[in-house]
């Protein structure tokens, strides 16, 4: 009886426990079906709601097309004419709504006059919509009104037509920099009048040399101290590629009163290895002529020459000053060779078509290093002479005008001392290597 007993109270307590534990299971379960409260800000971040579609926007909330921006690259100014020419510049690049706004700014702000305004979208309308490039010209004083402007070209990417110039002021106390002046221009830079002024002039000319091009060169001269060998070792300098018109202010007037002038032409290497270095230019002016070139200074263009051939050899400068007075026009050999590299013919042809358009004399005299005998160098100087000669008729000289001479070792362009180091001797050793080729126009 015990015993029964005993499993019935075991039987109550198995189900008694089962019941406890259905009902924790139970409870746990509810847990699970309730909504589970995001929590706040400071206890995590919000949980993100399911993706949907949402309707658009209405029409008055759409936002603004914003104006495209200008077709020229950005360019950081460098002044506060540069920044002005730039304003300007890409106002015209934006469409006719925005432009019209861009410019009325500028027109209230004194930046830019109505009637300028009107003459530049009037020269914008033949171009179309094409991109501009502005490129800084240099600047021109007015010594007797005291003033200084900065001179921008505006141009086409095709390069044909007519250009436009703007002439900016210098920033004064309180005034920012305006445009004074906006001209039509040849896009050619080289089509030059008696009625140009001088920075006009010298853009010209530099633009002749830098296309090789010396029957404009020349006639933009004074004739006397600017000499044809100048001005073709001038072509030589651009035609080879080492210099380039630098971006900021290539052409500076340093002076400016009455009928002269006086500029710095800036040439930046084409690697920007080196430093800029200039040629000076000083300019005349003729009643009927105009504004002309009467001197160039090379100084620190030889000087870098000079440079360049005690460190790298066989770069030299292709004008000298010759023994009878003026220049002569240098072209340099290898060692015992009286072969023209093709530097040098490439060099003649630079000159050849001013030579056969002009009448006068030409001299070419050959000449050697010092190393070997008289007899044999004299015979290679001659040899030299002879062999420039050969190219200009080849290229249309005329015989008859040309003289050669051979002065060996005789007449060196430079000698070295006792002490000079391997590379110095053999660097002027080099020079010497030479014909020299005298225009007695």
């Amino acid at each position: 009886m015990k015993s029964h007993h005993l499993f019935i109270m075991l039987l109550i307590l198995l189900l008694f426990a089962a019941g406890i534990t259905g009902l924790y299971r139970g409870k746990e379960a509810l847990k699970q079906t309730e909504p589970v409260v995001p929590p706040t800000a400071e206890q995590a971040a919000p949980v993100p709601e399911p993706a949907r579609e949402l309707p658009p926007p209405p029409a008055e909330q759409t936002p603004p097309v914003a104006p495209p921006a200008p077709a020229s690259p950005a360019v950081r100014p460098h002044s506060a004419e540069h920044a002005t020419a730039l304003r300007v510049t890409q106002a015209f690049e934006l469409p006719a709504p925005q432009r019209a706004t861009v410019l009325n700014e500028l027109v209230q702000q004194g930046v830019i006059s109505q009637e300028t305004v009107t003459r530049l979208n009037d020269w914008r309308s033949k171009k179309g919509d094409v991109p501009l490039q502005v490129q800084e010209v240099g600047n021109i004083l007015d010594e007797q009104a005291r003033t200084k402007e900065t001179r921008y070209r505006i141009s086409t990417a095709d390069g044909g037509g007519e250009d436009i110039v703007l002439s900016i002021s210098a920033p004064t106390e309180g005034k920012a920099p305006s445009v004074q002046q906006a001209k039509e221009v040849p896009a050619d830079k080289t089509r030059v009048t008696s009625e140009s002024d001088s920075l006009s002039v010298v853009e010209g000319f530099v633009e002749a040399l830098k296309h090789g091009d010396m029957e404009t060169a020349r006639r933009l001269t004074a004739g006397g101290d600017v000499t044809d060998a100048t001005l073709a070792g001038l072509c030589m300098v651009f035609e080879e590629g080492d210099f380039v018109l630098r971006n900021r202010l290539p052409l500076r007037n340093m002076f400016s009163k009455g009928a002269n002038a006086g500029f710095l032409v800036y040439l930046s290497p084409r690697n920007g290895s080196e430093k800029s270095r200039n040629v000076g230019i000083e300019m005349t002016h003729d009643a009927q002529r105009g504004w002309l070139i009467k001197a160039v200074a090379l100084d620190d263009m030889l000087n870098r020459y000079e440079e360049s051939a005690q460190a790298e050899g066989g770069v030299y400068f292709p004008i000298v000053k010759n023994p009878q007075g003026g220049d002569s026009l240098v072209l340099y050999f290898a060692f015992d060779d009286a072969t023209l590299s093709p530097r040098s013919l490439k060099q003649l042809k630079i000159v050849a078509n001013l030579l056969t358009s002009r009448e006068g004399n030409i001299n070419i005299s050959g000449h050697t290093d010092d190393i070997g005998s008289s007899a044999y160098n004299q015979d290679l100087s001659e040899r030299r002479a002879a062999a420039v000669r050969d190219a200009l008729v080849a290229q249309g000289v005329a015989a008859e005008r040309i003289t050669t001479r051979g002065l060996g070792k005789r007449q060196p362009l430079r000698s070295y001392r006792t002490g000079d180091s391997r590379q110095t001797i053999s660097t002027i050793r080099g020079e010497n290597r030479r014909a020299e080729v005298y225009l007695d126009f």
